[in-house]
């Protein structure tokens, strides 16, 4: 069978290829993320202090109020990074649900371009 190079083979066929691109971007997006929640690297939600500014807020407010501040600073830095994460699964997820029925549907109506 000799394959047509009309207008019509050729929108199908980049639909196609460009869904299955976003399908797999998607789904490189999600493993990447589920890599990085299963082994974070705790420079991602951790805040850099400038230890000599923080001799002047010691003095001020006490050594027990500024180790404080430091540990509630690093549990929002570990929520966000959390965060950040979920919305990248979902982001994956949405490329793979959007793009999954495109690829298909046009994927599928190739062969009939060929009888039709």
């Amino acid at each position: 069978m000799k394959l047509k190079w009309n207008i019509e083979h050729v929108y199908f066929y980049l639909v196609s290829f460009i869904a299955l691109i976003l399908i797999i971007v998607g789904g490189i997006n999600i493993t990447r993320t589920a890599i990085a929640y299963v082994t974070p690297i705790p420079s991602d939600y951790q805040y850099s202090f400038d230890k000599a500014g923080l001799g002047a807020w010691e003095r001020e407010f006490g050594t027990e109020m500024v180790e404080q501040e430091i540990a509630r600073f690093e549990a929002i830095g570990k929520v966000n990074a959390q965060r950040s994460m979920l919305r990248e699964i979902i982001s994956g997820l949405a490329y793979i649900l959007i793009a999954l029925p495109v690829y298909l549907y046009h994927w599928r109506k190739i062969p009939k371009l060929d009888l039709g």
